[in-house]
């Protein structure tokens, strides 16, 4: 990967930043105010709560690829308040071409449209930046809220498979964005103001 994307992002309501070693207690905080509405659908869950001493680990972890271009994961905050409101990213797991949008939202902050208006300013990153042709979004297929967002992003269904998550079995659903399909005319997000 030749290039690197923005490290801070603006959207009309946002402000999307890779995350920094101060921001390892708010996360904590949110994470742990947020448990019962994220454990059911975030893989990662599973291996919450976490020690503030490991937490801090993990936001150095979050840093450290990002930096090497392996993943980019990007702290949502209010532009009003610069309050956390959760975590948008791009994974480099997809296969060749393929780049994975993720998010989550803080309990307290879902409902407003900020995890569609988050990824939403990642998408072109992914297509013009990073050169993706296609950006998945895999989500329990159960998970209406998750997948509301992939379809407001103009994701279109492409499969359905069942998968093995710490000895259940989860039915995991995969909606692509296509990069010709923003060529082609198709409503697609428009990009967004690095910030300054």
């Amino acid at each position: 990967m030749s290039s690197l994307p923005p490290r801070r992002i603006h959207t009309a309501r946002l402000d999307l930043s890779c995350w920094r070693p101060d921001d390892a207690e708010e996360l904590r905080a949110a994470l742990d105010c947020s448990d019962a509405h994220l454990r059911p659908w975030i893989p990662f869950m599973q291996d919450e709560p976490r020690s503030l001493a490991q937490t801090r680990e993990r936001v150095q972890h979050k840093i450290d690829v990002f930096d090497a271009g392996q993943h980019f994961r990007y702290a949502i905050r209010l532009r009003t308040t610069l309050s956390l409101v959760g975590e948008t990213m791009l994974l480099t797991r997809g296969g060749p071409g393929t780049l994975e949008a993720g998010y989550w939202l803080h309990a307290a902050h879902c409902g407003h449209g900020y995890a569609r208006e988050a990824t939403a300013a990642l998408i072109p990153i992914a297509f013009d930046v990073l050169g993706a042709l296609r950006v998945a979004i895999v989500c329990d297929e159960h998970n209406a809220a998750s997948i509301a967002v992939a379809k407001g992003l103009g994701a279109v269904w492409a499969e359905s498979r069942d998968v093995q998550e710490r000895g259940a079995t989860v039915r995991l659903s995969t909606f692509l964005v296509q990069r010709e399909s923003r060529s082609n005319g198709a409503s697609a997000p428009h990009a967004p103001a690095p910030a300054s």
